[in-house]
């Protein structure tokens, strides 16, 4: 069996489909590296030594970035070619061909002369397409017939960039703290890496100068935009770079976006004798007004565990933020030790600490993602989407007409939905008949 006609068999095209849809349910299912910013999940490290396989060979924590699966969408890329090209050949043949000059059946016969018919023809809005043999062939929409082939150039389209997209994946999601420089370093940024991924420089560092949330009156989020400044290498002049929800930019090789995760990060000092602990609490902004942001923290070197909650408004009004304090509770294990509520800059005693409440600031993720293919994709669903409304708002109609003894017979032939015109072919001939 010929390459081409494997890859274009039925039973190839149903068992790539099937394969790439049953790797993609399974990632759907199972949680992965991609939704964990490059981590690996909880069920990796409970797998018993002889079923790591799974993670280290199969990918199963990172499906749609392992190598296998870039192959499987590969061989289904190379299917939709070769059909493309076959559907090229196919369409082509279509648009050119006449057909024979024996009369079918359900002609019509009129008495007018060529040129008069060719007239009315052309008046209902069908062109000329060729003759042959005393046949000559009339359609209107002719570029309808180019719709299935488009569909399939789309499809090719979009597979072959989302290919590039999963081979060449680069992210990069990294937590900023307001006026506050973070160095792009593996301890603080969380990434993934495609198969064959280009090897960018990851920008040298990022500050988020300011962070502007808006909400609706119900206290849905309506906006959220970070103003940022990166620079590229050591002693590099800081560049301006503006995001927010649906509006990303562009910074060297990376497109930047604003998550949607953000919130306070509350800056405290515990102290002990001769000691002092720097805990740094990052806790989610609340959804509503009257609910709070809960966040915990284990104090270093102890077995302190240290909870946490704050309102945006101390009034619960509103969303803005207004004067938040900061409730604290100590747990050893389970058993509450003390509570403590601060505001920036006050002090109080929590169990065995002298805590200050040094600094609040807003947090926010933002990811940097250096993949390419993406403009293709959605070139590739433009394409489709030409080729789908040219396939059911172009219909191409034929009007066929044949000379045989002296007369002309008219045929309409519809590929599709022949029904819906067969009004409009009464009407021409309607119109002949009255020209006889």
């Amino acid at each position: 069996m010929k390459a081409s006609k494997f890859l274009t068999a039925r039973s190839t095209v149903i068992a790539l489909f099937t394969a790439i849809s049953a790797a993609l349910l399974l990632a759907s299912l199972v949680p992965q590296r991609a939704s964990l910013g490059g981590k690996a999940p909880e069920w990796v490290g409970r797998l018993p030594e002889g079923l790591l396989f799974l993670s280290s060979r199969l990918g199963a924590d990172n499906v749609v970035g392992s190598a296998w699966f870039s192959a499987l969408v590969a061989l289904f890329w190379l299917s939709l070619l070769v059909s493309t090209i076959s559907q090229f050949g196919a369409t082509k043949a279509l648009v050119r061909r006449v057909p024979s000059a024996e009369v079918p059946q359900g002609s019509i016969q009129i008495n007018l002369s060529p040129a008069q018919l060719a007239e009315l023809c052309q008046d209902a809005g069908y062109r000329p397409a060729g003759s042959a043999e005393g046949v000559q062939r009339y359609v209107k929409h002719l570029a309808g017939y180019w719709g299935n082939f488009l569909l399939h150039i789309g499809l090719v389209t979009a597979v072959v960039f989302s290919l590039i997209y999963v081979l060449t994946q680069h992210r990069v999601l990294i937590r900023l703290v307001g006026e506050e420089t973070s160095r792009f370093t593996t301890s603080n940024v969380q990434e993934m890496r495609g198969v064959l991924p280009l090897s960018y420089r990851l920008p040298y560092t990022a500050l988020l100068k300011d962070l502007k949330p808006r909400f609706y009156g119900n206290d849905r989020l309506e906006y959220l935009a970070s103003e940022l400044y990166f620079t590229d290498r050591p002693g590099g002049e800081p560049a301006r770079v503006s995001v927010a929800l649906s509006d990303k930019a562009q910074f060297g090789d990376y497109l930047v976006y604003q998550a949607n995760a953000f919130g306070r990060a509350f800056d405290l000092e515990l102290q002990l004798p001769g000691e002092t602990h720097r805990e740094r609490l990052y806790l989610p902004y609340p959804n509503r007004r009257d609910a709070a942001g809960y966040g915990e923290v284990p104090i270093t070197g102890t077995d302190f565990l240290l909870k946490a909650k704050f309102y945006p408004d101390q009034d619960r009004k509103s969303m803005q933020l207004n004067r938040p304090p900061l409730s604290l509770r100590l747990y050893r294990g389970k058993e509450l030790l003390n509570e403590l509520t601060l505001t920036t800059g006050t002090s109080g005693v929590l169990g065995p600490f002298g805590v200050r409440l040094a600094q609040a600031s807003w947090w926010t993720d933002i990811l940097l993602d250096g993949s390419r293919g993406t403009a293709g994709i959605f070139a590739g669903f433009a394409i489709i989407l030409v080729g789908v409304l040219s396939s059911y708002c172009l219909v191409p109609r034929e009007i066929i007409v044949r000379s045989r003894d002296g007369a002309l017979q008219v045929q309409q032939v519809a590929r599709r939905f022949p029904d819906f015109y067969r009004e409009e072919f009464a009407d021409l001939i309607k119109a002949a008949n009255k020209q006889a």
